[in-house]
């Protein structure tokens, strides 16, 4: 229960510390919800359309796999004399054919086909989501970088606030002779020391901003924006069993969709081994012997490939070595997704243990330590040396505190990923 009352306390403090800084330039500075970053995220950044267009693809391969061959129309004509045209008439001294042929497929190929093609279009529907989750788990992670980066530069920026008004009090009691020269060049030397610590909060900050929009797929990048999702607030994530895991997580499905393709491509190479005929249907016009007679008549004929040396065996040689690839694919996606679980799980509790354990009775420890400096400085018991180090310490608690709030926010989201559940 202390521990707990000790966090809670440090939390309030933390969020304290800021109010006197940031209220003049909220009124100005747009919002950003987590909520908001994904949502925008999802509608502006162009992977999402890439996905989409790759599932449209699939879906045109789909209903072109269904087609049937077209037919063919062949017109000939045969006789034609190259010398010696005299008397020559072309209705009446040359051969003249006219037929269509159609190819009849054999072997349930169409069938296989679109099988094939449909399988094409489940991988394609995966890997979209897919790349949505993996878009969803950049922008939720660079938002809480952003959000915690912000923080460390105005904590740091606060604290040079602080210095400030100390270096002008004691500038004050040198001028009064009741300090000494030393004390202030100190204390000025500590606020410069901390006014390049916010310049490079700052900077860090500012690039953690520019990654999140880049990844919420902006072309235009706010210099500033207030985070409306806290640092401080902390959702329990509740993983589902390792079974469900394995079950719904995309990228295992995505594994069984790539081993369903390689099957039905599998089935397909074969189906394309067994040889499919031409029918021909048309007409003939024969002149005959007679150079003033002729003979109108139909045409058949049928032609078959005869498969002596082709018989496909180096494409079923593909496809069977792709299916047993697709398969040890899916025993080693499993082994994946289990080492991800374990990795995310495992960041996650370090990260908790820090913030609920670690971080409270640090924090309590450094704020008692500056009130006892600082009041035995007070009263001239100690010097001024060890009251800044007691308040660089309360400040650089506070900044690791902010970044193991940060931390643990990205493992949430990390863990969020690696056991499929919806980022957030």
């Amino acid at each position: 229960m202390k521990i707990l009352q000790r966090y809670r306390a440090a939390a309030v403090g933390l969020a304290l510390s800021l109010i006197a800084f940031v209220p003049q330039i909220w009124a100005q500075t747009p919002a950003l919800s987590l909520t908001q970053a994904l949502a925008t995220a999802q509608e502006q950044n162009p992977t999402t359309d890439i996905a989409r267009e790759r599932v449209s693809a699939a879906e045109g391969i789909r209903t072109q796999a269904g087609l049937m061959p077209n037919p063919v129309l062949t017109a000939t004509s045969e006789n034609e004399p190259l010398s010696d045209t005299s008397g020559f008439t072309f209705a009446d001294q040359t051969d003249d054919y006219i037929y269509a042929s159609q190819m009849i497929e054999l072997g349930g190929k169409r069938r296989r086909r679109v099988a094939a093609a449909q399988a094409g279009v489940a991988v394609a529907g995966v890997g979209a989501e897919i790349s949505a989750r993996k878009l969803d788990t950049r922008v939720a992670s660079a938002y809480w970088a952003a959000n915690g980066a912000a923080l460390v530069r105005d904590l740091y920026q606060n604290e040079v606030n602080m210095l400030d008004r100390m270096a002008g009090y004691n500038r004050a009691r040198v001028r009064a002779g009741a300090a000494a020269q030393a004390d202030l060049l100190r204390i000025q030397l500590e606020s410069d020391r901390m006014l390049a610590e916010v310049n490079l909060a700052a900077a860090e900050a500012a690039r953690a901003l520019i990654a999140l929009y880049r990844e919420m797929g902006a072309s235009d990048f706010p210099s500033e924006v207030r985070f409306v999702d806290a640092l401080e607030s902390r959702d329990r994530p509740v993983s589902p069993p390792i079974e469900v895991v394995l079950r719904d997580r995309p990228e295992m499905r995505l594994a069984n969709e790539n081993l369903t393709q390689a099957q039905a491509n599998a089935s397909l190479e074969r189906a394309n081994a067994v040889p499919d005929p031409d029918l021909m249907f048309g007409y003939k016009r024969w002149s005959g012997y007679d150079r003033f007679t002729g003979l109108d008549a139909l045409f058949f004929g049928v032609k078959v490939p005869l498969p002596l040396f082709n018989r496909n065996q180096g494409k079923i040689a593909v496809a069977d070595a792709d299916l047993r690839m697709a398969r040890r694919a899916l025993d080693a996606e499993k082994i994946t997704i289990l080492a991800e679980v374990a990795s995310a799980l495992s960041d996650y509790q370090r990260s908790a243990d820090t913030i609920d354990r670690i971080m409270p009775s640090m924090s309590d420890r450094a704020g008692r330590n500056l009130e006892i400096t600082r009041e035995a400085y007070r009263i001239g018991g100690t010097d001024l040396i060890r009251y800044l180090d007691a308040e660089r310490m309360r400040i650089e608690t506070r900044v690791l505190y902010v970044r193991a709030l940060t931390q643990y926010h990205q493992s949430v989201v990390d863990l969020e990923y690696a056991t499929g559940m919806m980022i957030r």
